[in-house]
């Protein structure tokens, strides 16, 4: 499948596989609402999606906006590119030992937390916050590199602030709230060989589901298969 990217990319592809697991996740949704109807009046309901339809739905934001705004193709910025849609400071910037993400925040409140006078010629106009927001993001980078995430996270998530720091794989395995999930487990494959593996994410009063087994193996169970139903 290809979809059109932003304003001069042309169209960039996107995998089958996540237009899959989204028209899945839209067929499951279809199918606990035609088990409440059935449940409520007795009918049931014939339940249809598609991959194109659940990636149009997906896309549901921009193309309200683009429907609703003259036409306009979403344009990202050019700097720290994060949502299409959103004003300064919405990114993620680096820090002097990592990463933090940012979303949602008054520039003039931002700015009086972080101590950033620079960012004083766009506190009074929210409107720039959109315009300039490029011009406005590039000063936040230079003066977040100054100090470490712990530091900025300290100022401003007493204060309600939206912002988080980023982890890269082993941070977040050493994180103590993953830890606290227990989202990894261990299978075997019929051969006797090991993998570790994600848990699913939900838990059903209070239990999280766990397997000992992998996915079989391709033809694995045909022949169970072919003698219960005489093929």
């Amino acid at each position: 499948m290809w979809l059109n990217g932003d304003e001069g990319q042309g169209p960039v592809p996107f995998g089958l596989a996540v237009a899959d697991m989204f028209a899945g996740a839209n067929l499951v949704q279809g199918i606990l609402a035609a088990l409440v109807r059935r449940g409520l009046g007795g009918t049931g309901a014939h339940v249809e999606t598609s991959l194109l339809e659940s990636m149009v739905d997906f896309q549901f934001e921009m193309l309200a906006t683009h429907l609703n705004d003259g036409g306009r193709p979403p344009r990202r910025s050019e700097y720290r590119s994060a949502h299409a849609g959103l004003a300064a400071p919405y990114g993620v910037y680096r820090t002097a030992d990592g990463y933090i993400a940012i979303a949602m925040t008054p520039i003039d409140r931002l700015a009086d937390l972080l101590q950033l006078t620079d960012l004083g010629a766009f506190a009074g106009a929210p409107r720039s916050w959109f315009t300039e927001r490029d011009n406005i993001k590039r000063l936040i980078a230079a003066h977040l590199e100054r100090q470490g995430t712990d530091h900025w996270l300290a100022l401003l998530e007493p204060h309600d602030i939206w912002c988080a720091m980023v982890l890269d794989w082993q941070e977040l395995m050493e994180h103590e709230a993953f830890r606290r999930l227990d989202m990894i487990q261990t299978v075997r494959r019929d051969g006797g060989d090991t993998m570790r593996l994600t848990r699913p994410p939900l838990r059903i009063d209070g239990a999280r589901g766990a397997s000992c087994s992998a996915a079989p193996a391709i033809g694995a169970h045909s022949a169970a298969i072919r003698d219960e139903f005489d093929l």
